[in-house]
């Protein structure tokens, strides 16, 4: 496979150039930053193993978020731990957050009952309704549970693994994908394999799993659906189908800036956008040994 690899240093400078004076980063470069645009930043640099020269400015930042009293849910107490271990810096400052953290994750669990357990499946539309709307609040909540079980990790307290594994589980398909009953979707299982795979949980029917995600690979048409269907086969172990066909539509995503959009013809350059398409060249590069980033 014959193609130009893109130079990394063209890339943080796109991430860099977004940096804003309170601290953290905004792919508009104005202030307030984003807290997911400034932990995918502080990611992208990571992978691309260059590092940061605005170390103390991004740590301020979070420390102002947090005297301020923005970090209120799992998602913006993730966004702040997992920046704190991409730069290597000591998250004691979060551990204020344990509790707070343990209740959220008890409230994802319980906000739907086992519906065959509680016998919610009748032969009424009410019920089933209930029932749907039960099953769609499970897939909506692995999302808050992937943040829930990075944070027990990351700030030491105890989690029932068995509990998670059963959980995720009422949730998989027949076609071997997760989601709502008989609509497995991209987004929920990539969500459900990230938690497997980093609670070392078993993988049940994996071949199905990979048939699912090989089928949206084949329909993505922009650079999200691309990474989460890439990034799910990696989790798997699995390559992307087409390496050559997905390194050629990444780098049609690049624009002159360094950054990435969603689209090879629409879009402006994000953060998030150039996070995803570093992972998925550097996916490529591992199950290939080409190089794509120099």
């Amino acid at each position: 496979m014959q193609i130009e690899p893109i130079p990394k240093k063209r890339i943080a400078d796109y991430i860099e150039s977004c940096h804003t004076s309170d601290g953290g980063y905004f792919f508009a470069n104005v202030e307030p930053s984003s807290g997911l645009d400034t932990y995918l930043a502080v990611k992208t640099l990571r992978i691309l193993n260059t590092k940061t020269k605005n170390t103390a400015s991004i740590a301020g930042f979070w420390k102002k978020e947090t005297l301020d009293g923005h970090l209120h849910d799992l998602f913006s107490i993730y966004l702040a731990v997992e920046t704190y271990k991409e730069l290597d810096l000591p998250t004691d400052d979060f551990n204020i957050y344990r509790k707070s953290v343990q209740k959220e994750g008890e409230k994802t669990f319980s906000l739907v009952p086992s519906f065959r357990k509680h016998g919610l499946i009748r032969n009424n539309r009410a019920s089933l309704r209930h029932a749907m709307n039960s099953i769609r609040a499970r897939g909506r909540s692995l999302q808050r549970l992937l943040y829930f079980t990075t944070l027990a990790r990351d700030l030491d307290f105890e989690m029932h693994t068995e509990k998670v594994s059963d959980f995720i589980y009422s949730i998989q398909n027949s076609d071997g994908g997760f989601g709502a009953k008989n609509e497995s979707n991209i987004l929920t299982t990539f969500h459900a394999l990230h938690i497997l795979k980093s609670l070392s949980l078993p993988i049940k029917h994996k071949n199905k799993i990979i048939h699912s995600l090989t089928n949206w690979f084949n329909e993505s048409v922009y650079i999200e659906n691309l990474f989460y269907s890439t990034e799910g086969l990696a989790l798997l172990d699995t390559p992307a189908p087409d390496i050559e066909k997905t390194v050629r539509f990444v780098y049609s995503c690049q624009k002159n800036n360094g950054g990435f959009s969603r689209d090879r013809m629409l879009g402006i350059p994000k953060i998030e956008n150039t996070y995803m398409a570093v992972r998925i060249l550097k996916h490529c590069e591992t199950f290939t040994k080409n190089t794509f980033l120099t």
